[in-house]
């Protein structure tokens, strides 16, 4: 019961206080995030016009869409025109797609977020795993692979992770797809734009298992080299705290080891891991871009590539804002877990 009430208290301290501080915060964030980016995308050299209607379209043609698209005003009038578009629940017309941007982040930005997702649950698995396993037997073959591991993570970029993954796993041994999220024999209703759950909601259990097994590959692409370094982390402030003398007077009673490391080793040491592993899920939106293109994956990040390559003005504000947005919330949700684990962070951080 006391716990119960100690619980509560956090959570009372943390909404009256620091989410909504975090909250403010944000949208000021977002508001500024929307204006450096919507000034880069106006000065980046290329007319938006024409690239939009191609070489041969007339030049009446592409100066009428200049003014349709407000291109011919100056940058502070366009910024204006964007914004009250934007409060009205608008985001410009994208010169990719020719449709609303909310049309095209609807659509695609589902394929992404369940990506992300599976990409999650292996990176936290794998983190809790390794580093737990390598943090409570430093000096171990373990502890040595693992160092290994991290040290090839992250000089790896994940683009490259998934041309090796594709090419071993697709091209040569054939376990894995190497694009796409479903085979083109199978068919799962659209529901909530992420196909394992519409699978699931549908009872599809083929559509289900075919994409998952679409998933593997570019979320292992993504997890692996975040995965190494919250391990290598986790596995640090592991052997940092079985050292401190609270961790040895439980040794010297008694209590299994196994119990101490996972019971009252683990969850200091998650504090120093958390906001990494946050950041680099948070990051996944954007690390996505070059994997989204090698697996032919159709979402957001993909979107935003094609957007910049074809200088689609809206297109690319409206991609980096969803990307500053995930930013955002995964930021709150780290600083509420933190405040959970961790008693001493209450009221922004105060120790």
């Amino acid at each position: 019961m006391k716990n119960r009430l100690n619980i509560l208290y956090v959570l009372e301290r943390i909404f009256n206080h620091m989410l909504f501080k975090r909250t403010v915060l944000s949208l000021l964030s977002l508001f500024g995030l929307s204006l450096i980016i919507f000034t880069l995308a106006r000065i980046m050299p290329g007319d938006p016009a024409r690239m939009a209607l191609g070489p041969r379209a007339p030049e009446e043609l592409v100066q009428k869409y200049r003014e349709m698209l407000h291109l011919d005003k100056p940058i502070y009038l366009q910024y204006y025109y964007w914004l009250t578009d934007f409060f009205q629940g608008k985001l410009g017309i994208s010169l990719t797609s020719f449709r609303e941007v909310s049309v095209d982040i609807i659509e695609f930005l589902p394929a992404t977020l369940e990506l992300m997702l599976y990409v999650a649950i292996i990176q936290i698995t794998g983190t809790l795993i390794l580093g737990t396993l390598s943090g409570s037997k430093p000096g171990s073959i373990l502890d040595g692979a693992l160092r290994v591991f991290s040290y090839v993570g992250i000089c790896v970029p994940p683009f490259v992770w998934g041309l090796i993954l594709q090419f071993i796993f697709s091209y040569i041994l054939g376990f894995f797809p190497a694009t796409e999220r479903l085979s083109p024999s199978v068919q799962v209703p659209r529901i909530t734009g992420f196909v394992t759950i519409d699978a699931m909601i549908t009872g599809n259990l083929r559509g289900f298992v075919d994409g998952l097994w679409h998933l593997i590959l570019p979320s292992l692409a993504l997890a692996l080299g975040a995965m190494a370094q919250e391990a290598r982390i986790l596995r640090s402030a592991m052997v940092e705290n079985i050292n401190k003398d609270y961790i040895l007077t439980l040794l010297s009673h008694g209590i299994p080891n196994y119990r101490i490391y996972f019971r009252y080793a683990l969850k200091p040491s998650l504090v120093s891991t958390i906001p990494v592993v946050g950041l680099d899920i948070a990051s996944l939106i954007a690390n996505a871009f070059m994997v989204e293109v090698i697996f032919n994956w159709p979402g957001l990040s993909k979107f935003g590539i094609t957007a910049m390559l074809r200088k689609d003005l809206n297109g690319i504000v409206g991609v980096v804002l969803v990307a500053g947005l995930v930013y955002t919330i995964t930021n709150v949700i780290v600083d509420i877990i933190l405040t959970l684990l961790d008693p001493r962070l209450r009221y922004g951080g105060e120790r």
